[in-house]
């Protein structure tokens, strides 16, 4: 298998710099027997993807794990070696990743991190200079001020931060960029194009209830969100 394009030459030093206060090897998963290596973005079919990667790498088609990004057994970047991967996403292998419409990854992002769950809620109060309450709620104002407050590679959370540099757009030349909207097709395309075996694919974490009108009478807030996001609706054509 050939890559797809010509790529800049790509150190883990280099990609470091985007995860100064998370660990990097936690993003990026690499096949070396396929030739594949993929960048998670989260909100973005993580799940899925790493489950149709778990089944693709040990041909075990019925897994289906309760938390696939724990209890995965996929190689560990220790297993692979840092300079393996990156060697891998330089041009050596085909690499890809999945991007989203940044409105319903923002929406998403609030409901599934701010209103479902609470562990998240202490990062924006501290943004906004608030006393941390796990049990107090944050509305989708503060939700917007909160990440406007905040500095994307050294604050946000990947879960709502830009998706360009959780992807790490200006580092990495991708084959393949799917998005969401689009997934099947998408990933038969890198299917096909990485010369991979058919596998079987189990969507996970899909909302019972669309996010999308959470901004849908707050025109104001949709624009500070947009404004947030310009780079991702500029890159990946939004």
């Amino acid at each position: 298998m050939e890559p797809a394009v010509d790529k800049n030459p790509v150190t883990w030093r280099e990609m470091r710099a985007f995860f100064p206060h998370r660990v990097l090897a936690n993003h990026v998963h690499a096949l070396p027997e396929h030739g594949i290596v993929y960048v998670k973005n989260p909100k973005a079919a993580c799940s899925t993807v790493l489950l149709w990667l778990d089944r693709l790498h040990t041909q075990d088609h019925d897994f289906s794990p309760g938390n696939v990004h724990t209890d995965n057994r996929l190689p560990q970047v220790s297993d692979v070696g840092r300079r393996k991967i990156a060697r891998m996403l330089s041009g050596e292998g085909y690499s890809f990743t999945f991007v989203r419409d940044p409105l319903r990854r923002f929406q998403s992002a609030y409901q599934d991190k701010l209103v479902t769950s609470k562990r998240w809620r202490t990062q924006i109060q501290t943004a906004l200079g608030q006393e941390p309450d796990p049990e107090r709620a944050v509305s989708i104002d503060d939700f917007v001020a909160g990440i406007e407050a905040q500095d994307p590679i050294g604050e946000m959370d990947p879960h709502w931060r830009p998706q360009h540099v959780n992807v790490m757009t200006s580092l990495i030349t991708y084959d393949h960029i799917g998005r969401i909207e689009t997934f099947d097709t998408d990933l038969e395309i890198i299917r096909k194009e990485a010369g991979l075996p058919p596998v079987p694919v189990e969507v996970r974490n899909v909302a019972k209830k669309p996010s999308a009108g959470i901004l849908a009478d707050r025109p104001d807030l949709e624009e500070r969100v947009r404004a947030i996001y310009a780079e991702d609706f500029r890159i990946f054509g939004y």
